[in-house]
């Protein structure tokens, strides 16, 4: 899976946790691969009871997302009010599952705090992925980060931003002369984003960014900045 390439360090940190039981958030700017990280390691987690949950917006997704994962079907839920959702749960959360996981989580409101507070006290392990630590990023959930490990994912170093360019040159045929030039505009610009990095190497197959011997980055950064901005 390439949004693992150069994350060796933070998987074996996350893998650690996961052995010790301990409750975990996970956060760092968008598209540096915090999610593709943990689906890699929730696979690889053959015989363990993990319920991944990947919308918790709201406390409604996050119910949703528990009864759905423990049943394993994604339908019949949806019209179901909040306390017939919380009983199952509560169901659910009895057999004590290994490890709740809670993907994209947002600004998390009262209520839904009340709930995760609920898991944290059945002492069910949490882990949860976030943009930020910030009250704008988590809410009232900043309450609770004593008890939780914080794991960021950062942009890729240089080493490891030039690998994931390598596999996107070949994966997509990019034509280049200039390779050196063109992994060190592809880095100044995404700053090691593996998201920016794959859209850039990407655009760079378009005839349009090719001048001569050189593939014009700074034209396709800007092209990616203005259709980020529209949509």
């Amino acid at each position: 899976m390439i949004s693992i390439i150069g994350r060796d360090s933070e998987i074996t940190l996350i893998n650690t946790l996961l052995q010790q039981k301990r409750n975990i958030l996970v956060f760092g700017e968008e598209g540096v691969g915090k999610s593709a990280i943990i689906q890699r390691i929730v696979s690889d987690k053959d015989n363990r009871n993990i319920l991944y949950v990947q919308k918790n917006d709201t406390l409604r997704e996050t119910l949703i997302g528990i009864v759905t994962a423990s049943l394993q079907h994604t339908s019949g839920f949806e019209n179901f009010n909040i306390l017939v959702l919380k009983k199952k749960c509560y169901e659910i959360i009895d057999k004590a599952p290994d490890y709740i996981v809670l993907d994209h989580m947002g600004r998390v409101e009262p209520k839904h705090y009340v709930f995760l507070t609920y898991l944290l006290e059945k002492n069910i392990p949490l882990l949860v992925i976030s943009r930020g630590l910030n009250k704008k990023d988590i809410g009232h959930l900043r309450m609770s980060l004593y008890s939780f490990e914080n794991v960021e994912i950062a942009n890729l170093d240089r080493l490891d931003s030039n690998n994931l360019i390598d596999y996107f040159i070949k994966e997509f045929g990019i034509k280049i002369v200039k390779t050196g030039e063109f992994k060190q505009a592809i880095f100044s610009h995404s700053k090691g984003n593996p998201k920016i990095i794959k859209l850039l190497c990407f655009l760079a197959r378009d005839v349009k960014y090719q001048k001569n011997d050189y593939i014009d980055v700074k034209l396709m950064d800007l092209d990616r900045r203005i259709s980020e901005a529209v949509h």
